[in-house]
């Protein structure tokens, strides 16, 4: 009896315990971490598909690969993307890598920007770590119109 308590108990503690994510916690670098925030229910535009050529795909990577923990065991699957009326492409996809342990955690989702097809920059805005996260980057993928979910 006292052994079922005991693996009960363990079992219970492991469920509790987060696991460790792929990527650092993402904060918005300057100029755009000292705008606003947007109030509560502000709609987001969808925009318009677009195709993302290589050089604004190699952008979207390279600016997610500075968020992984272990950069060189990233892999990225699907990518989408959206143009607003204002001319910003929100990007949305996936990318694995490995935690702080090593291990792979599976995809996870992500979402960024970039000021026009000839940007210099793409701002990652989340990387979907936690469950909240994930559906947070799920929704605002889905309004953008760049979802890949």
């Amino acid at each position: 009896m006292r052994s079922l308590l005991l693996l009960a108990l363990c079992a219970a503690i492991a469920s509790c315990v987060q696991t460790d994510p792929p990527n650092l916690p993402v904060r918005l670098e300057a100029p755009y971490s000292t705008l606003p925030d947007a109030s509560p229910g502000t709609p987001i535009e969808a925009g318009a598909p677009v195709k993302l050529d290589p050089r604004q795909q190699e952008l979207v990577v390279t600016s997610v690969l500075k968020w992984m923990k272990d950069p060189n065991s990233a892999s990225f699957g699907a990518m989408a993307a959206a143009r607003n009326r204002h001319g910003w492409i929100t990007v949305c996809g996936t990318v694995s890598g490995r935690n702080s342990a090593g291990q792979y955690s599976g995809m996870v989702p992500f979402i960024g920007a970039m000021a026009g097809p000839s940007a210099t920059t793409f701002v990652v805005v989340q990387i979907g770590s936690s469950a909240q996260q994930r559906a947070d980057v799920a929704t605002l993928c889905e309004e953008s119109g760049a979802s890949v979910l």
